[in-house]
């Protein structure tokens, strides 16, 4: 049987690339066009200002997948370049598994709780429309122990829940662009081929 490479496989690939600030930005803007309640802000210390309730986002962890084993930036294609049709760009990819920590604040438990599932059931929902975006897979990976914050004026409840994205990166390497800087600083020849036996 061929084992199929996942890197190669398109049912497997997002059609676009996209960063993990570019996701919780397509997130906020989807949770707030919903009428959902909750801001969603990047982790910061919670005080008793802040207006509740509120989601809050950190990245926990980023590492090479396992599967595609991309340890350093892997060629995918060769494209033109899109405002100078006589050049030409190669585009590298790089897969990782990121681990993303989203905490709910709530000055009810009720309503913690009912936040939790209404933002497993968001996520879930638009995770077509994730993928679309540039995330090529997203997943619930815990929940954890309940808190109730006690050192203001009123308890806040805070509901911990933790997912597993896989994201791509993609790093451009304008060829034109290195061949003439390199000429420029005197490293070549304007014949030399910048890319000859070069293990990127």
């Amino acid at each position: 049987m061929k084992i199929q490479d996942p890197y190669l496989d398109d049912r497997l690939r997002s059609e676009r690339p996209i960063t993990f600030l570019q996701f919780v930005d397509v997130l906020r803007k989807l949770w707030k066009s919903a009428g959902k309640k909750g801001d969603i802000v990047r982790q910061f210390p919670v005080d008793e200002d802040v207006k509740y309730p509120l989601i809050t986002y950190r990245l926990l962890k980023r590492v090479i997948n396992p599967s595609f084993k991309d340890y350093k930036p892997r060629f995918r294609d060769v494209i033109r370049h899109p405002y100078a049709p006589d050049q030409f760009v190669e585009l590298y990819g790089q897969i990782f598994d990121v681990w993303v920590e989203f905490k709910i604040y709530s000055l009810s438990q009720e309503e913690a709780d009912e936040l939790v599932v209404e933002f497993e059931d968001f996520l879930y929902m638009y995770t077509g429309f994730f993928k679309k975006s540039g995330v090529q897979n997203i997943q619930f990976y815990s929940q954890e122990e309940d808190e109730l914050i006690t050192k203001g004026r009123y308890p806040v409840a805070v509901r911990t829940l933790q997912y597993q994205m896989r994201l791509e990166r993609v790093v451009p390497r304008f060829l034109n662009q290195i061949h003439d800087l390199a000429v420029q600083a005197n490293i070549m020849h304007t014949s030399e081929n910048p890319n000859e036996e070069e293990d990127y």
